[in-house]
This record gives C-alpha cells, sequence and structure tokens, in this order.
C-alpha cells in the first residue's frame, strides 16, 4: 500500500532534534518521499505531522504554534482574493506559517506604481500577471503548500463555485469594488472572511463570521474616487494591516480565538496610534 510505504519511509528519514519532543524532516526529503509515493506536497506535510513529525521548515513556529495546530493549518483551504499589496504579503506569511492550500485571485498585472509596496512585484515582473508571481514566490518559499490560481477578476458568478471549497476566505482587494459581493456571498455560504483595507497612513482589518456585523460602512466610496485612490498607499500601513489579517487567519484556521470579531483593528501609521471600534 502506498500509504503505509509512505509511512515507513517518512519515519526512517526523521530524525530527533534537541529541545523539540518531535521528529522532524528536511523538505527536500519529504518532497523525494511524496513523489516516490504519488502524493502531493500539502497531503505529504498532513501525513508528517499527522505521525509527529515535523518539517524543518516549522520548527521554529514551535511553541508558539504548537503541533497540533501545525497540523490544523496544513489541513487548512483558504481562497485569497487580491495578489497585490495586502495580498502579497499575506500570501508571503500564510506560505511561512504552514497553510496547507491557498487559491489567489488576481486579474491585474504589476506596473510600475506597484513597486513601493508590493511584495511580489519587482522590476523584471513589470507588465506580468500577478498569480504567476505568486505562484513562483510560494514555490521558492514553501513548496509544501498547494498553490492555486486564478489570473483574472473574480465576479459574483465564480464565488458558489469556489466557496464551498475553502474554510476561510481573505480579502485583500483594492478598492470598493466586489467587496460587497464577496461579503455577501461569505454570509450565503456560511464562511469567515478576514478583510483588510488601506489608504494613506490608516488601515482596517476585521473579521466578519457568518451572521455577524460588518465594516461594509468604511468601504462606502465611488469606484474610481475611495480613499484608497486619493490618499495614496505606503508599505508600512500595508504591511501592518497585512499581518493583522494573517495572524487572525492562523489563529481561526489552527482552532484559535479570532480577535477581531466584531471589531475593526484600526491604524493610524502617521501617529504610530492603534484602537479598536466595537461593530
Amino acid at each position: 500500500m502506498p500509504g503505509l510505504d509512505f509511512t515507513q519511509t517518512l519515519h526512517s528519514n526523521s530524525h530527533f532534534q534537541d529541545n523539540y519532543p518531535f521528529a522532524c524532516i528536511s523538505v527536500p526529503g519529504l518532497l523525494q518521499i511524496a513523489e516516490e509515493c504519488g502524493l502531493e506536497p500539502w497531503q505529504a506535510q498532513i501525513q508528517a505531522l499527522e505521525n509527529m513529525i515535523c518539517p524543518q521548515n516549522y520548527i521554529r513556529n514551535y511553541s508558539t504554534i504548537s503541533l497540533e495546530m501545525q497540523l490544523s493549518l496544513a489541513r487548512s483551504r483558504v481562497l485569497l482574493v487580491g495578489a497585490g499589496g495586502l495580498g502579497g504579503y499575506v500570501l508571503e506569511l500564510l506560505a511561512r506559517s504552514g497553510t496547507g492550500q491557498i487559491q489567489v485571485a488576481d486579474g491585474d498585472v504589476f506596473e510600475e506604481s506597484n513597486l513601493n509596496r508590493q511584495l511580489l512585484s519587482d522590476m523584471h515582473n513589470l507588465g506580468k500577471s500577478k498569480v504567476d508571481a505568486a505562484l513562483a514566490r510560494v514555490a521558492g518559499i514553501n513548496p509544501l503548500v498547494g498553490l492555486t490560481s486564478c489570473s483574472r477578476y473574480l465576479t459574483p458568478e465564480d464565488l458558489p463555485d469556489i466557496l464551498p471549497g475553502v474554510d476561510l476566505v481573505i480579502d485583500c482587494l483594492g478598492g470598493v469594488q466586489f467587496r460587497q459581493d464577496l461579503l455577501q456571498a461569505a454570509q450565503t455560504h456560511e464562511r469567515t472572511l478576514v478583510t483588510g483595507f488601506v489608504a494613506g497612513n490608516t488601515g482596517l482589518a476585521c473579521t466578519v463570521y457568518p451572521g455577524d456585523n460588518s465594516p461594509a460602512a468604511f468601504w462606502q466610496a465611488e469606484p474610481d474616487d475611495g480613499a484608497e485612490i486619493t490618499l495614496g498607499n505606503v508599505a508600512a500601513t500595508v504591511g501592518i494591516i497585512a499581518a493583522m489579517q494573517t495572524r487572525e487567519a492562523i489563529n481561526i484556521l489552527s482552532g484559535q480565538s479570532s480577535c477581531l470579531r466584531n471589531r475593526v483593528f484600526f491604524a493610524e501609521m502617521g501617529a504610530c496610534s492603534f484602537q479598536f471600534l466595537e461593530l
């Protein structure tokens, strides 16, 4: 049986390290075993963690993220909508943390104005697809993540087919278009949504569970005249909000309590001021 062969090979290629109460295996070693046994890398990391064997790239997560929590992350499925400013950082942090499967959707290409804040952009990929850059970035950071992509903008008609297959939706959209459609679809399909928004020195993050209040009032603007456009975007604010979104996602996916349910994390980076607003 392939599963038995995989488990036996897994144990014979793992080792114990000082200060860790579990065995470890190198990422290249796990990838090789997965290929030999006909498993996808994300499936292989689940089976490794189920056998109390931690991929080497996660050992510094412990004990902030326990092995049990790491397994929950490995089993998780996320829809990430947007691969620009917020989305690039969120994708990076989710991949490094060990999220199992991520579907990223964005129909945009990189332009020079993205270089001030978008992690996935550089001088070599201007004019190229953001999701293609996302695939390359994750492959180089953590090939154990199962990343799939949609290189077009999602529509409301797409969501009924996508949302039932994910555990969490992360809204990293730019501007105000499509946010309300995404929120409504998440509510309809009983999926929790973690949203973020940035404009100039200000940004917010919030988690919306099915049936909860939402921060939609913050999104009210004409599509071409939102605060994000009039105030611009800077890297420090983008990074802070993306980090909050990722921390929330990790909490939820690993079975911990949400910190941003029914309240908004609000950052004013010009004064380094942070507060929570109750919804």
